[in-house]
């Protein structure tokens, strides 16, 4: 099972950015590289420039506070299984295929996710892995440098992870797993760490002499300065050395709880295996009445009436029905049910790719139909939550409330604003939603709940500014379902829909109040 791997480091100092500049251009020795081979760049820096003058170009001359974020470097992988499926311990090995496959959809999402701020994009393919080390300036929708709006807290780093995953999703790469208590090291130490040799200190070959009239604290320096390197490393491949025995440990419990879990669904398979062939006819009597001598044993009763009669599926339960009786012919037809439900893997749900060409159709129509402003529009589609389809199509991802992808709703500009479903929606099981003001760590105060995602945007201008964190949820349906259990503990949950579903929502939440009702309650 190939994961997905997403990284970011945050890059505060000039000095900093020009030493990840070094590592990532090979302008200076990488231990565990290989000097024969060339890294390619997959976002191009046609003008030549170093990564300083690139920052400092996008930056503009706006004034940059002294703990702003400079820079982010993103290192985006997968593991060694998707890239050398036959062959995963073996380094500096990969599918071309799979690999020219990996950086279509990676570079993809990057220009999707943050246009024209990421800088530069390097594939390397020198060491053990092949990755990707892109560079973002952290420009907010203001074009103010703000990284705190972009990765600032936990959720917008799920966020992250969740847009990298289902944009790599189609090529059979899965998200790990949210809220895993592995954490991330810097990205320069981890490489310094991992790809050095253990370290040995031999004090007598280590220390250097000292100098004629060297003072003490001199000595001291600069015995350090010396030491430093190799006492780094050392201490990251302790704290490596810990974590693998921890994540041992964990590992072993997982795999006992695992193990558990498989038992028990061992035993609900024998008993729905032991269910099913109580369900389902005998088929020596279904043979016997089709005239057989013999027949295989893996057929069910349904299966070698269609066979025999070369029938429709329709047909060979109308003939059960005849043979059989009402409820035998019920019982074939389960039998097939379960049969096709056990032998059918479950989906995961793949976004519709989004198409950088007609995003501009999809943003222009929002704003002059609907009057949307433009810096909401841009917000989201950086988030990928509204984007133009390859189709031409307005594109609303449906999420569940952990942020993970459940659906997307397909507006057609050109059919009258005409509704469908993205195949492979699984519409009960999320919703289109937003969270708007306040701080990102705040309670949600206010709940508004409407009909669909295009009105959910137009509240969201004509209610703005939003002083306390406020939840916008649509409802496309009257079976769609509610996160109740979020909505009882909200203050406020405002419904902008028709009356008779104000009425049936307030059966479930009694403290819904209509939108004319709020309006009201506000002029007081």
């Amino acid at each position: 099972m190939a994961l997905a791997i997403c990284r970011i480091q945050k890059i505060k100092s000039w000095g900093v950015l020009a030493r990840s500049e070094a590592h990532t251009s090979r302008l200076v020795d990488i231990p565990n590289a290989n000097p024969d081979i060339r890294n390619l760049e997959v976002i191009v820096n046609s003008d030549n420039l170093d990564l300083e003058t690139l920052v400092r170009n996008k930056i503009g001359d706006q004034k940059i506070r002294s703990d702003a974020v400079l820079a982010v470097e993103m290192l985006l992988s997968a593991s060694a299984e998707y890239f050398r499926p036959l062959a995963p311990y073996e380094g500096g090995v990969y599918d071309k295929q799979r690999l020219d496959d990996f950086v279509e959809a990676v570079v993809k999402w990057l220009h999707s996710s943050w246009s024209d701020r990421i800088i530069n994009a390097e594939l390397h393919l020198d060491e053990i892995t092949p990755h990707i080390h892109a560079y973002l300036v952290p420009l907010d929708e203001r074009g103010k440098l703000n990284c705190k709006a972009l990765f600032g807290t936990r959720s917008k780093m799920y966020e992250l992870q969740n847009s990298f995953a289902a944009a790599v999703a189609h090529l059979g790469i899965l998200r790990g797993i949210k809220g895993s208590v592995a954490t991330h090291k810097q990205i320069r130490k981890y490489y310094a760490a991992v790809n050095q040799d253990s370290q040995i200190l031999d004090l007598e070959r280590c220390l250097p002499p000292t100098q004629a009239e060297e003072a003490s604290e001199s000595y001291r320096k600069r015995v350090i300065e010396i030491l430093s390197p190799q006492l780094e490393i050392i201490n990251y491949q302790i704290s490596e050395r810990s974590h693998i025995l921890q994540q041992k440990a964990e590992l072993k419990q997982t795999a006992s709880r695992s193990e558990q879990l498989r038992q028990q669904l061992e035993r609900e398979l024998k008993i729905l295996q032991a269910t099913s062939s109580q369900l389902d006819l005998p088929l020596s009597k279904v043979a016997y009445e089709l005239g057989l001598n013999q027949y295989k044993q893996e057929d069910n009763a349904l299966s070698l009436v269609m066979q025999v009669h070369e029938c429709t599926f329709d047909d060979a339960v109308v003939w059960l029905r005849d043979r059989f009786g009402e409820t035998q012919m019920l019982h074939a037809v389960t039998n097939r049910a379960l049969t096709i439900a056990q032998q059918t893997p479950t989906t995961m749900f793949v976004p519709p790719i989004s198409d950088h060409k007609h995003w501009e159709e999809v943003e222009n129509y929002l704003k002059q139909k609907y009057s949307i402003p433009p810096k909401l529009l841009q917000t989201l589609h950086q988030r990928s939550l509204v984007y133009g389809d390859n189709s031409g199509n307005a594109v609303f991802l449906a999420r569940n409330l952990n942020g993970e992808a459940t659906g997307a709703y397909l507006y057609s500009l050109n059919n009258h604003n005409r509704f469908s479903l993205h195949p492979g929606s699984r519409r009960s099981f999320g919703w289109f939603h937003l969270s708007i003001g306040g701080a990102n760590s705040e309670s949600i105060q206010t709940a508004i709940i409407i009909t669909s995602p295009i009105n959910a945007l137009s509240a969201i201008a004509r209610k703005a500014p939003h002083k306390n964190r406020t939840l916008y949820l649509a409802l496309d349906n009257q079976h769609a379902p509610l996160p109740l259990e979020l909505l009882k503990t909200v203050p406020s949950v405002i419904v902008a829909m028709p009356e008779s579903r104000i009425m049936s929502l307030r059966k479930i939440l009694p403290h819904v109040t209509s939108d004319s009702e709020y309006k009201e309650q506000q002029q007081y």
